[in-house]
């Protein structure tokens, strides 16, 4: 599912909420009827996260990552949550 900048901030809002890492956001440009990703835009969250106090760290710079990349002019983003195993 592409996502506006604003959704996609609400969507790594949520998954902090309920302890899931943003693990991947690859941003584009929503040209109708298709989605553009820019390999510029890609952003990878922290690698094996081990503790769930780092979560909402790695998902805060997914945030900032969407508002830098949309201030930019790019407006569709789709992201990638990953699982957390202890």
């Amino acid at each position: 599912m592409k996502l506006s900048p604003k959704a996609a901030i609400e969507v790594c809002q949520e998954a902090t909420k309920r302890n899931l890492p943003i693990g991947m956001i690859e941003g584009g440009h929503w040209l109708n009827p298709g989605f553009q990703p820019d390999g510029n835009t890609r952003w990878d969250g922290f690698d094996k996260l081990t503790d769930k106090s780092e979560i909402k760290k790695s998902n805060d710079n997914a945030i900032e990552n969407i508002n830098d990349d949309s201030s930019k002019g790019y407006n569709a983003f789709i992201i990638t949550i990953v699982g957390f195993s202890n």
